[in-house]
């Protein structure tokens, strides 16, 4: 360790949380039962967002380029590894390395074991269940040095003196010492020092918590951001299919079948819907979209055309000197759709966290929910509104559940955490001060809305599929959103598996019916909650594919592409922005292989979004800063989008 570096609140990081649990393990010399033949940690990628060989996606477990909200964001620092410090993965962490010091490596509360042995879970030192067990035995049987030890093993050393005492009391005053142990290791676990590289500085000042929920009766509205992951193949989504050929043109479904050859659809296995004021008088869905075809032709849902991350009025002539978003690829396409800000007049913040910022500034009560990872949509300005929560696909799980034998209760158990992560000075390590008030914010959070889930119920049974659960999960706050104390919700839901290099077709057919499952359950839930009408899902993808396929029956990296929207006060049956007339070589927009130059803007289309959700006049430009780069007319209002 470096004084000189200890003394920079920018130095160090986050430590990855498998290396956390397998640091645990190692220092306090895990060893396996003679029975066991290999030790196996359970569900890590789903619970914590990272185990080896699993990476979520080509970009590994986290992005290199994410900065969470704070002081990292003020500081202008990233953080790739706080994208998996959320509400579900930092309360999963924590009981998992609880379950283990207690109970062993087993499923006991949570733990990340498997159940290999026999007997209840018993917080005694039996360890009854576990597959293996932590060893360490301290060198003294001092609490100062006992206390020291643990602090050299699992911090380096930086435990501060001040943390060091609240552990130590709290160890003193257990049943016997080997209870006091696991109390002293289950609090170490949850310090700033043990889950980050900095050394901390307190300010002697306590952590403001929360507010508590107070209800809300003014109207309520929700926006739910559907993001499809990977790059959806949208121009099999949405299909010509009757169309009036130009004088010596082909028809543009003869052209579709043409262009996409063997990744092509048959117009006999399309669902129809009809068009008005575009290239054809009739379009066609996907076959296994026919909840989305039915909300179509119902007037509740309706289609962007040819819509994608448009910095500028470009076409295949200009685009490069029109585009500052780096084209084709999907972190930094997906990242524009999010943001909807590509000259960065608004730093580090997404559409639907400024937004946030808007209506709070305006005197609605807000939440901004992901039932993913933390997502860049989500992000408003430092300090301007309350941050996003983030609610696993699988509900809330509670923290530090009570056990048969419970050393210590739950209540003096946060209030030591609370006191080990209290706040900092302003030159205090800024990883170690981002970890602190993540961590309370996700334990008060996870107690308000697990005893609020718990009594809230869906009355549709809805798929077990990712987008299914994390649908569902939407429909239950929106449900108790008067309980919560919400006017304006905006939620973010994402599923992958749309980066189909590959047999594109046979991919589609299995996302696609996901989707339309999901949405089925989703949509008739909000109809029975009588929240229909208040409701706008707005689907979104990094880009389209080429309409070209490549040799392995599959499509690469685009531009734009077709989107839908749907809700209640949607006014649908409608194609909006512009429809390709052409699909052949050598077309208007026609980039190589069949990318197509967008037309229409999410800067369109989040205009007037913004304007059904409350916003109105100048902040407007703050909800879409680039929206001066295209004219007025072509911006979508509300009385354009909604009946």
């Amino acid at each position: 360790r470096s004084v000189v570096l200890d003394a920079d609140p920018s130095q160090g990081s986050l430590r990855e949380p498998l290396l956390k649990i397998l640091s645990v393990m190692r220092n306090m010399e895990f060893k396996r039962e003679d029975h066991v033949r290999q030790v196996v940690l359970m569900g890590l990628d789903d619970r914590i967002g990272q185990m080896a060989h699993e990476f979520a996606s080509v970009f590994s477990f986290f992005l290199p380029e994410y900065t969470p909200d704070g002081v990292l964001t003020t500081a202008s620092l990233v953080s790739p590894e706080a994208q998996l410090l959320d509400m579900p993965k930092t309360v999963s962490l924590l009981n998992g390395l609880f379950s283990m010091i207690k109970f062993g490596l087993a499923n006991c509360y949570d733990g990340f074991g498997e159940n290999v042995g026999s007997g209840g879970c018993r917080d005694n030192g039996s360890y009854q269940r576990a597959s293996g067990i932590l060893e360490f035995e301290p060198s003294s049987t001092l609490s100062t040095d006992i206390i020291d030890e643990l602090a050299t093993l699992m911090t380096a050393g930086r435990l501060s003196e001040r943390n060091r005492e609240i552990i130590r009391e709290a160890f003193e005053s257990a049943e016997n010492q080997e209870a006091g142990l696991r109390i002293a290791q289950q609090l170490i676990v949850t310090t700033p020092e043990f889950q980050t590289t900095n050394p901390i500085k307190f300010s002697g000042e306590d952590r403001e918590l929360p507010e508590k929920i107070t209800p809300s009766d003014r109207p309520y509205k929700a926006v739910v951001f559907l993001m499809f992951g990977g790059g959806c193949d949208s121009f099999n989504m949405l299909t010509p299919y009757t169309c009036a050929p130009e004088e010596g043109k082909d028809d543009l479904f003869k052209q579709y079948l043409d262009v996409r050859q063997s990744v092509a659809l048959q117009q006999h296995t399309l669902h129809q819907i009809p068009a008005d004021n575009q290239v054809c008088d009739v379009f066609g869905i996907h076959p296994n979209l026919p909840v989305l075809a039915k909300l179509y032709n119902e007037g509740s849902a309706l289609f962007f055309a040819n819509t994608g991350a448009l910095d500028d009025y470009a076409d295949e002539t200009n685009y490069r000197e029109k585009s500052v978003t780096n084209l084709f690829a999907h972190n930094t396409m997906q990242s524009a759709a999010k943001k909807i800000d590509p000259y960065k007049e608004i730093r580090g913040s997404g559409v639907l966290g400024r937004m946030n910022d808007v209506l709070t500034r305006n005197g609605f009560q807000t939440s901004t929910i992901s039932t993913s990872s933390a997502s860049i949509a989500l992000v408003g300005q430092p300090g301007l509104s309350s941050d996003q929560s983030i609610i696993s696909q699988d509900g809330i799980d509670e923290f530090n559940p009570v056990d048969e034998d419970q050393k210590i209760s739950q209540e003096d158990m946060f209030s030591n955490i609370h006191a080990l992560n209290n706040s900092t000075q302003v030159d205090s390590g800024f990883f170690g001060e981002t970890w602190s008030s993540k961590l309370i914010k996700s334990l008060v959070t996870n107690s308000d809305l697990y005893d609020l889930l718990e009594t809230t119920q869906t009355n549709v049974t809805f798929p077990t599929s990712k987008l299914g659960r994390q649908l569902e999960v939407v429909a239950r706050m929106m449900k108790a959103h008067k309980d919560r104390g919400v006017d304006r919700d905006m939620f973010y839901v994402s599923i992958g598996g749309f980066d189909t290099h590959s047999d594109v077709e046979e991919n589609l057919v299995k996302r696609f019916t996901e989707v339309n499952s999901a949405i089925d359950a989703f949509t008739e839930e909000m109809k029975m909650n009588l929240l229909w009408n208040d409701t706008t899902l707005m689907q979104h993808s990094d880009f389209a594919r080429t309409l070209i396929p490549n040799g392995g029956e599959g499509t690469d990296h685009a531009w734009g592409g077709n989107y839908f929207m749907m809700g209640g006060s949607v006014d649908g049956m409608r194609i909006l922005g512009k429809y390709p007339e052409h699909l052949t070589e050598g077309s208007p927009n026609r980039l190589g292989r069949g990318r197509m130059v967008p037309t229409t803007s999410w800067d369109m289309v989040w205009n007037g979004i913004a304007e059904w959700f409350g916003v109105t006049g100048e902040d407007l430009n703050e909800v879409c800063p680039n929206r001066d780069s295209f004219s007025v007319n072509d911006l979508f209002t509300a009385t354009e989008l909604y009946k």
